[in-house]
């Protein structure tokens, strides 16, 4: 093969490496039901380390990030609770000691949150991690996700949670003024939910405080709304005040908050199931009351819309859309990303796959450059798909442009 006959292979084998070869990587497939990952980089190496609770396997697990000569092998982990019906994980430094602990939520038959207290150092010896329930939210709902947000301006971080069902609501826990006093955590309600399914933190109103964004999928406050903190003071222990964003009476699923467009104003993107799209949310104003609502339509060769995220995938400067589904009994597309450039544009047919064709149940995707080579890869947990299905497990897919 002469050599301008070469170049054009490599080229075009090239393109067809960047269009469909993302390789995917195992990080951990040893439970049942791997249900979301959180990043943080908790031993202090500089390199970010995921948490992820696994709902039928009952347990909440630490990877800890094995350097780059080892990211595409299994990653080295730890069982830090027994967590049953575990929903979600995330860290979060409880006890004010200066180092970062993991909170589980758990739903369904167990309706607890628990927090598992972070040793000082061998991450990986389970003895070494000790759990206990929150009393405060022990059968108050079935608890979907938590997140540390500094609410009061007093003692350490509280938390900001939220659940589903008939007994759902939205509120955060007061941290007590004595760093181990368990029983001195508060619960105070903000606002009704039925199925949460996002919770955010941005300062929406420019007041100098941050107010939570969510999105609930199921009846009553159904859409993407945000709540306006009242301020420090007693007023933040009762209902804070609701704005809608966009998604309103749809099932709204997971949101990204991103400068899509890149003119300093952060979009809110959403997915959502009653109609199948994804819904750019743009403000109008600083004020946080006005929005404009883009649909993009999702292609029928993807499953059901679970979440989106907004990155440069192909390294050209414009930000692009990640999108994951939960495929059903069919086998499709269950993770694709969506050009910048073709935003405006797309009638859905220009969704490019990043997973294989195959029955999934995939959670949020997560944009994170992983091996350090420069560019985003997608990080993402796969559940169970039917009784007999273990799911991929805790994933990651290597973005193939460089």
């Amino acid at each position: 093969m002469n050599l301008f006959l070469l170049l054009i292979f490599w080229f075009f084998s090239y393109i067809d490496h960047a269009e469909n070869g993302w390789e995917v990587h195992t990080i951990d497939a040893s439970s049942s039901g791997a249900d979301g990952v959180k990043l943080a980089d908790i031993n202090e190496d500089g390199l970010l380390d995921i948490t992820t609770g696994w709902e039928e396997g009952g347990i909440t697990k630490l990877y800890l990030h094995p350097g780059m000569d080892q990211v595409r092998e299994l990653w080295p982990n730890v069982v830090v609770g027994k967590t049953p019906q575990v929903e979600d994980a995330v860290f979060a430094d409880i006890n004010d000691d200066g180092r970062l602990d993991i909170v589980s939520c758990t739903e369904n038959r167990s309706e607890k949150i628990y927090v598992h207290l972070a040793p000082e150092k061998d991450f990986l010896n389970a003895e070494n991690w000790k759990q206990y329930v929150l009393p405060a939210s022990d059968s108050v709902m079935q608890w979907m996700f938590a997140e540390p947000l500094q609410v009061d301006g007093k003692y350490g971080v509280d938390l900001v949670a939220a659940g589903k069902g008939e007994k759902g609501r939205l509120g955060w826990f007061e941290a007590p003024k004595k760093k181990n006093d368990v029983e001195g955590w508060q619960w105070h309600e903000i606002s009704s939910m039925s199925w949460v399914m996002s919770i955010q933190f941005r300062d929406m109103d420019s007041d100098g405080d941050m107010d939570v964004i969510v999105t609930d999928r199921k009846s009553g406050l159904q859409g993407c709304r945000w709540l306006e903190n009242p301020g420090i003071g007693e007023q933040q222990k009762k209902e804070w005040t609701s704005h809608f964003i966009g998604g309103v009476r749809l099932e709204v699923m997971f949101m990204a908050i991103s400068d899509l467009d890149g003119d300093g104003i952060e979009e809110v993107v959403i997915t959502e199931r009653t109609d199948q799209t994804i819904r750019i949310c743009r403000r109008k104003d600083k004020s946080g009351l006005e929005w404009d609502e883009r649909v993009i339509e999702v292609p029928a060769t993807t499953g059901n819309c679970k979440s989106v995220n907004v990155g440069d995938i192909n390294g050209d400067g414009v930000m692009d859309l990640v999108l994951s589904t939960n495929t059903d009994k069919e086998k499709k597309v269950g993770l694709s990303w969506l050009d910048g450039r073709k935003i405006k544009n797309t009638t859905g047919k220009d969704f490019q796959q990043i997973s294989g064709v195959h029955r999934s149940k995939f959670d949020k995707a997560v944009l994170t450059d992983i091996d350090k080579d420069g560019d985003l890869d997608v990080l993402i947990c796969e559940e169970n798909y039917g009784e007999n299905s273990e799911g991929l497990g805790v994933v990651w897919y290597e973005n193939p442009f460089k």
